[in-house]
């Protein structure tokens, strides 16, 4: 399990970006996925990716993403699902991998 990296650079938005574009885009044409995307009016994002990207987050990162978190403001981009990984976890911890 990674812990999220405050200030350390962009290494979660790599692992959420390359989870999303992996396992959820059905698209090619959405490729490459910026992370200023919005992946709910790319359709991207549903009901059912959504469930699959809440287990992603809380197998990869501990977090466990609550229903009332589960607004737009919180996944409507990768940008949007770090800031919420990141306030979550509450502080900047040390620097985390890439892999698994």
């Amino acid at each position: 399990m990674d812990k999220v990296p405050g200030r350390e650079g962009h290494i979660v938005e790599t692992i959420v970006n390359d989870y999303i574009t992996r396992e959820l885009v059905e698209d090619a044409a959405l490729l490459p996925l910026g992370d200023a995307t919005s992946l709910l009016e790319t359709g991207i994002l549903h009901s059912l990716s959504m469930l699959r990207l809440a287990v992603f987050l809380r197998e990869r990162f501990g977090v466990t993403v609550e229903d009332a978190d589960l607004v737009p403001e919180n996944f409507d981009s990768v940008d949007g699902i770090c800031a919420y990984l990141r306030a979550r976890d509450g502080k900047a911890p040390s620097h985390a991998g890439i892999g698994g």
